[in-house]
C-alpha cells in the first residue's frame, strides 16, 4: 500500500488538510464523533463499593434482558444472503464515485463528494481498516447513522446497553484493492463495490462497548457483550433487514469474513 494511502488509513492521527476537511463535510452535528472515554476519578472505598455493586446489578440486569432475546433464525440468514456481489457491485458505480488513489480522495473530499467516517461516533467504531480507509459518500455515511439509529431502538426495546458497531473496511482504491487480493483468497478478482464509496463492512461477530461509559463498567459489558454476540449480531440484522425492505440498501452475511457487507442503494436527504 502506498505511503499516501497508509497515511490516511490511520485514522485519528495526523489530523491534517484530509481529515479536517471531512469533519467540515459532515451532513449533521449528530454524527460528529463520540467523546472518548475516560477513566474515572479516584473514589473512596465507600465509592468504590457503591459503584461495584451498582456494575453488579448493572450486569444482572443485562445478561437478563439478552437472556430473553433471540438469534437469527435460519429464514432471516437466507434474507440477509441474496444481494449478490454484482448486483452491489452495479449500484456502487451507480451511485458512488471512483477514487484511483489518495489526491483523488483528497480532492473529492473537498468537493463534499466523500466525507470522513469518525474514528468514533455514537453508532460505531472503526476497527482493522488495514486495505481500506475511513471515507465514504455522504449517501453511504447517513444509511450506516440511520441504521445506527434503528440498531440502537431494537436494543433499547430489548432492554440491553446500546452497544455499538465496529465498522471494519470502508473505501479502497484500486492499489488498495490489489494489494487485499494478495492477502485475502476472498477478495473481488476485479472490480470492489468498496473502491466507490458506497460500501461498508460491519462485523457481525465483534460489537463496541457504548459510548461515554466508565472503564469499569466498559470492561464488564464487553465481557457481557461477546458472550452474548448472537443476539447483537441478530438485532443489527434485523434492522438491516428493515432498511433493506425499504430499498435503502444491500447486503451480503458474508461466511468467509464476518462481516454484514453492506451498500447504499438510495440517496438519503
Amino acid at each position: 500500500m502506498g505511503m499516501a494511502i497508509a497515511a490516511l488509513a490511520v485514522c485519528g492521527c495526523a489530523r491534517g488538510e484530509a481529515d479536517g476537511g471531512a469533519r467540515a463535510q459532515a451532513p449533521r452535528r449528530e454524527i460528529e464523533e463520540a467523546p472518548p472515554r475516560r477513566p474515572p476519578p479516584p473514589m473512596t472505598g465507600a465509592d468504590s463499593a457503591r459503584d461495584l455493586a451498582r456494575i453488579a446489578a448493572r450486569a444482572d440486569s443485562v445478561r437478563t434482558a439478552f437472556a430473553r432475546a433471540r438469534p437469527l433464525g435460519a429464514r432471516e440468514v437466507g434474507e440477509l444472503r441474496q444481494d449478490v456481489n454484482a448486483g452491489q457491485i452495479a449500484t456502487a458505480q451507480r451511485l458512488g464515485i471512483r477514487s484511483s488513489d489518495s489526491t483523488r480522495i483528497t480532492a473529492l473530499q473537498r468537493e463534499g463528494r466523500l466525507v470522513f467516517l469518525g474514528d468514533s461516533t455514537a453508532w460505531w467504531v472503526l476497527r482493522d481498516m488495514d486495505h481500506s480507509v475511513p471515507f465514504a459518500t455522504p449517501d453511504a455515511r447517513a444509511m450506516l447513522a440511520e441504521l445506527g439509529r434503528r440498531f440502537h431502538a431494537r436494543l433499547d426495546r430489548l432492554g440491553l446497553p446500546r452497544y455499538r458497531m465496529k465498522v471494519t473496511s470502508a473505501l479502497r482504491t484500486a492499489e488498495t484493492q490489489a494489494d487485499l487480493r494478495r492477502t485475502n483468497s476472498y477478495a473481488s478478482r476485479t472490480v470492489s463495490a468498496h473502491e466507490f464509496g458506497t460500501t461498508v463492512d460491519v462485523s457481525h461477530e465483534r460489537f463496541a462497548v457504548p459510548a461515554g461509559v466508565g472503564e469499569m463498567e466498559a470492561d464488564t459489558l464487553e465481557e457481557i457483550g461477546k458472550a452474548n454476540a448472537k443476539v447483537l449480531q441478530a438485532e443489527l440484522g434485523r434492522a438491516i433487514a428493515e432498511m433493506r425492505d425499504e430499498h435503502a440498501l444491500h447486503v451480503m452475511m458474508e461466511n468467509q469474513q464476518p462481516v454484514y457487507h453492506m451498500t447504499v442503494a438510495r440517496h438519503f436527504p
